[in-house]
């Protein structure tokens, strides 16, 4: 009976030692990665209508000419593959991007971080944009590896946030997409 009981015992340790092992999921890290993306561009949407209660406006029409704007900075980029949150104003604001590069845009919630930086370094060798808030573009950013310090005010727009890796490390470099 005793030896009964230190088997079950026994087996008890092992699958609870196993399942812990197991659970313990890792996030995809930037230094992880051994190809990078040739760029990864970060937009906030362009200009948003301000409606009171309204948690999902569009573009207001300089909205709309700033992405027009970023679609003709970006026209000869190649290879580029176009990620936005779930809100009409990111995806209004890479559409016509998209169109320029004939390529859809895939969808990805804001509210995952880690699975938007894993998404776009699985992209080895091709740029990427991702069309966010700015409230989520700073973290974004930061997941990237970049140290900076990124603030982004709630009536700033425009700000092209370009990341290319030297030597395996983060380089960022900040343009700005005129009307």
């Amino acid at each position: 009976m005793k030896s009964m009981n230190s088997v079950k015992s026994i087996c008890i340790i092992l699958a609870l030692g196993f399942i812990g092992c197991s659970s313990l999921n890792r996030t995809a890290n930037f230094e992880d990665f051994q190809c990078y993306p040739e760029s990864v561009y970060l937009f906030r949407h362009a200009e948003k209508q301000i409606i009171k209660g309204e948690k999902n406006p569009e573009l207001t029409r300089d909205g709309f000419a700033r992405s027009d704007a970023l679609a003709e900075a970006l026209k000869d980029v190649q290879n580029g593959v176009i990620y936005s949150s779930e809100f009409k104003r990111t995806q209004q604001t890479v559409n016509p991007l998209a169109s320029v590069w004939n390529t859809n845009v895939k969808i990805h919630t804001a509210h995952d971080p880690e699975g938007q930086i894993e998404r776009a370094l699985s992209h080895c060798g091709k740029t990427v944009i991702i069309s966010g808030h700015s409230n989520t573009l700073p973290n974004l950013i930061g997941l990237f590896g970049v140290a900076d310090e990124i603030t982004i005010s709630d009536d700033q727009y425009g700000d092209l946030f370009q990341i290319q890796w030297k030597d395996g490390k983060p380089v960022l470099t900040v343009t700005q997409v005129s009307l």
